[in-house]
């Protein structure tokens, strides 16, 4: 299934559409969220393969963009776009050098923390930019947690007292 995402990923290489195709995910993603049925309508049995292609046609996208989508349907892994999605995203990433750090923390980082952040972790990641998503967790007391690829930088209040009681 991945084998689709790396194809389209090659081929928007090579005619120098990384950029439109991947605005074109993120704004198909966002139609199935707005309409989840339209992915189930693609996977249905019920329509013919004529249909469904009718049906992508009239999607305002990238033709390169609609024939990947067309694979989709013929294969039958549409509904499998959520995980696709995430594959191009981490594919787009890598090849534009970034970084995507998920941060964890009591409440939201301030710009100046957020920059602090990045420049302590520039080291880590040299020659890449490095992005950060966060999210709120109160229950950490205070401290951040950063994630990356399954790897976890935990200098949260909550691990030191997990820590502590452990050690106790």
């Amino acid at each position: 299934m991945k084998q689709y995402v790396h194809a389209l990923h090659q081929l928007a290489l090579e005619k120098e559409k990384l950029d439109v195709l991947n605005y074109q995910f993120d704004e198909f993603k966002q139609m199935v969220d707005d309409y989840p049925s339209w992915l189930e309508m693609m996977n249905s049995p019920v329509l013919s393969q004529k249909q469904k292609d009718e049906q992508i046609d009239a999607l305002p996208l990238d033709p390169t963009f609609l024939s990947f989508l067309k694979v989709l349907t013929r294969k039958a892994q549409m509904r499998h776009f959520p995980e696709l999605y995430e594959e191009w995203t981490h594919l787009v990433r890598v090849t534009q050098k970034i970084v995507h750090l998920h941060v964890i923390s009591v409440k939201a980082l301030t710009k100046a923390q957020e920059a602090r952040l990045i420049e302590t972790l520039k080291p880590r990641y040299p020659e890449q930019t490095i992005t950060l998503h966060q999210s709120i967790d109160p229950e950490l007391i205070g401290g951040i947690k950063v994630l990356h690829q399954g790897l976890s930088l935990d200098r949260t209040i909550l691990r030191e007292l997990e820590e502590l009681f452990i050690t106790i």
